[in-house]
């Protein structure tokens, strides 16, 4: 009985919300608000990172060793940019980005932090940055020679 009663409460909770977006001519495409006020973009009108460069070269650096790289970007579209996620290819790197929508026009940023400790030899990592409403995430990289001086 609580179950079905639960049941009942959740899909009357869905319909009340769908027809109330339905009458506030809440159409795919359109602006709309998250709970938290923050931006979702238009499908029609996405916006563009650009980013400077996508790769960068640490060369040489010991064991142990944190280092950063900044990617900027511009958004050249006509919608603003949110960053949904940045993944990294594995916990030696972390990454820090723009929280904010990006207007068109604006720039944002991507941080990455790779730290060298427990690795050697060549090391290669992959950043992945998913942009809400765009297909493919951009993709940054970051390149270094880990060696013992």
């Amino acid at each position: 009985m609580v179950k079905k009663t639960r049941t009942l409460v959740l899909c009357t909770f869905f319909t009340t919300i769908t027809l109330v977006m339905g009458g506030c001519g809440m159409k795919p495409g359109n602006k709309t608000l998250k709970n938290d006020g923050q931006e979702i973009v238009d499908d029609k009108n996405p916006g563009q990172p650009v980013f400077s460069n996508s790769e960068h070269d640490f060369g040489e650096i010991e064991p142990g060793d944190e280092v950063g790289a900044r990617f900027s970007f511009s958004n050249k579209g006509a919608g603003s940019l949110i960053i949904e996620r940045v993944s990294t290819g594995c916990g030696c790197t972390v990454a820090e980005y723009s929280k904010k929508p990006v207007s068109p026009g604006d720039e944002g940023f991507v941080e990455v932090i790779f730290d060298s400790r427990g690795k050697h030899g060549a090391q290669f990592q992959q950043v992945n940055v998913y942009f809400q409403g765009l297909n493919k995430p951009s993709r940054l990289s970051i390149v270094a020679q880990v060696v013992k001086k």
